[in-house]
């Protein structure tokens, strides 16, 4: 069977230190920053994914199954380094390639950048306490959104394509060879001017938000780990020469994935992921993704 749909769950949040919030197809949801959750200087991360969407939710909830699937492959470049003692940024761009009934498009994602901020440090080592960062995040538009495609079946859209301002924290903990990990997010998308296929005015979007949770378990070189991550993202309404009113997109992803570290410096991840087994979701497209993860750290 194919893999399916894009999204890259990092359960490396622990190893790794890059928690993926997770996106769904075609209008994309708030892509996760890069952080530094560890003890590193700088972290630089490529992944590449295959997936593919069968499915699709509408409004209603009714789920309806695409008779032609829409595959979909997506290269990425994250990084993160250190400011300070506590303070980092970070940035992540997606390239994707997505192919249905004989078409093709590419382009580039949204760019998304981020400063993050170490609160609440684990120095002594608590046993209850977990390590908590917290992060203001920019995204840029530079992918196509759907609403300025010009591709019939909406390929050519790349991005959610507004900007937007988002927060949100990680809280980490390791308990010998057992480790578990929290996030939670909100964003909000700013308006913007649509003149489009004979259609003029300006989009509304709203607020969105993201709540994680994984835990996983490690060996000597090994992690196996597992995560569930629910999104929502407010509708989207336009005003102008003809008024519509959109619907909020709600989906959530439960994702497995082992990780293997080569040394202190590099470790890799492979994750499979799917959108179709938890929640209640709505306005969507559904799907499953197979990851592939490699990371280069270094120490401070």
């Amino acid at each position: 069977m194919k893999p399916l749909i894009p999204l890259l769950f990092s359960f490396s949040l622990l190893l790794f230190s890059s928690p993926g919030f997770g996106a769904a197809c075609c209008g994309g949801g708030f892509a996760a920053p890069s952080i530094i959750a560890g003890d590193e200087k700088a972290l630089l991360t490529l992944s590449a994914s295959q997936s593919e969407v069968t499915t699709d939710v509408h409004t209603n909830g009714l789920w309806k199954k695409r008779e032609e699937a829409e595959d979909i492959q997506t290269l990425k470049i994250e990084g993160a380094h250190l400011l300070s003692d506590r303070w980092h940024a970070g940035f992540s761009l997606p390239l994707t390639k997505r192919n249905r009934a004989q078409q093709v498009a590419s382009g580039f994602g949204d760019l998304n950048t981020s400063l993050g901020y170490e609160y609440l440090p684990d120095w002594d080592y608590n046993p209850l306490r977990p390590k908590g960062v917290g992060f203001l995040q920019l995204t840029i538009p530079t992918g196509r959104s759907i609403y300025e495609s010009e591709n019939p079946l909406g390929l050519d859209s790349q991005g959610r394509g507004f900007w937007a301002l988002g927060m949100g924290t990680l809280l980490t903990k390791t308990w010998s060879k057992l480790d578990a990990f929290a996030n939670f997010e909100i964003h909000r998308s700013f308006d913007k001017s649509l003149d489009h296929d004979g259609v003029q005015g300006t989009l509304k979007p709203g607020w969105g938000h993201t709540l994680g949770m994984g835990a996983g378990i490690n060996t000597t070189n090994f992690r196996f780990g597992s995560s569930l991550t629910w999104m929502e993202e407010g509708a989207v309404n336009l005003v102008g020469s003809q008024n519509s009113s959109g619907a909020a997109q709600r989906y959530a992803t439960g994702a497995l994935s082992v990780s293997y570290l080569a040394n202190d410096e590099v470790a890799g991840t492979l994750s499979y992921s799917d959108q179709a087994l938890f929640g209640s979701p709505s306005n969507t497209s559904l799907g499953q993704t197979l990851s592939l993860q490699l990371q280069r750290k270094w120490a401070r």
